[in-house]
């Protein structure tokens, strides 16, 4: 006897040993509940798209190309209106990445549309923890400046009393 699995997308499983059932559908709940997660952080963070680490992105000449039928929850979204401006996240939940701007948009066609984007400065690790070390850095010589000016004032008190 087999069982059928019907996923959230349309797609099918057809398990034969049923001894290994519950296993996969706690799998199926894990990773949706991943996808789900991921996906609220990225609206939470104001990305209006994202690509996954595809053939679908042009590194060398900063080109991303997303498809009508690219449109499933936990993955992209409102991808084909995107303007120029607009905060995209390109990398894998598991893997991280980097986010980019909409520079513009290169082509559009009834099969795809392409934007060109500049990449930011803020990457996502792979614990999901978002950082900037351009900004790091400056924070860091923030720190030292006022480490190093409060043991100036310091010298400069003592040498008035």
């Amino acid at each position: 006897m087999s069982v059928t699995i019907r996923g959230r997308y349309g797609q099918t499983t057809i398990v034969h040993d049923l001894s290994v059932l519950d296993d996969i559908i706690r799998a199926d709940k894990k990773f949706y509940a991943e996808c789900d997660a991921f996906h609220a952080k990225m609206m939470e963070l104001g990305v209006k798209a994202y690509r996954c680490n595809d053939g679908w992105i042009n590194r060398e000449h900063n080109i991303v190309t997303f498809h009508p039928d690219d449109r499933v929850h936990g993955y992209y979204w409102g991808n084909r209106d995107l303007k120029s401006g607009d905060k995209i996240f390109i990398g894998n939940a598991g893997d991280g990445g980097k986010f980019a701007y909409i520079d513009y948009m290169v082509e559009i066609t009834p099969y795809c549309v392409r934007y060109h984007y500049i990449l930011s400065d803020e990457i996502l690790d792979a614990q999901g923890n978002v950082s900037n070390p351009k900004l790091q850095a400056s924070e860091k010589r923030l720190k030292k400046f006022k480490f190093f000016r409060n043991i100036v004032k310091r010298i400069f008190k003592r040498t008035k009393n």
